[in-house]
């Protein structure tokens, strides 16, 4: 007869003290989850700017390689097309643009400015607090 009792009271199921502590338990794992999936989140924003401008940063290389460059400044570039219509490369609400038209190179940044240095145009840009530099171009001004 004891036996069969405590079969019986070993099939009965979760008395309050189990279910109490698993649930503690889940709660403090769900805590831990919360701020990893938003550092996650803050990593892959970060990584989408990144491969975004190295294609932006790459179609202006290219743009300025088949044109013809006729001055740098700080905060602009200007150069003649293939067409021999007179652009500029500079900022525009926070996008670098090249105009007439409308191209985007940069999306959202916060600073940009360009830098001539050994005859290599240098394009320095600020996103989000971080700090990046791109060689663009060969320059050599007409004297």
């Amino acid at each position: 007869m004891p036996d069969i009792l405590s079969e019986r009271r070993s099939s009965s199921g979760y008395n309050l003290l189990e279910m109490l502590v698993s649930l503690l338990l889940v709660g403090f794992l769900a805590s831990l989850t919360f701020p990893l999936f938003k550092t996650l989140q803050q990593m892959i924003s970060l990584q989408k700017y990144r491969y975004q401008d190295e294609i932006g940063v790459y179609q202006l290389q290219i743009t300025l390689a088949c044109n013809n460059i006729l001055k740098v400044e700080t905060d602009e570039i200007l150069y003649e097309s293939y067409e021999h219509d007179d652009c500029r490369i500079s900022v525009v609400n926070d996008n670098l643009i090249s105009q007439p038209g409308w191209n985007c190179f940069l999306h959202d940044v916060d600073d940009v400015s360009f830098r001539l240095h050994d005859e290599i145009i240098y394009l320095e840009y600020l996103r989000e607090g971080e700090y990046r530099e791109y060689p663009l171009a060969y320059y050599r001004p007409e004297e």
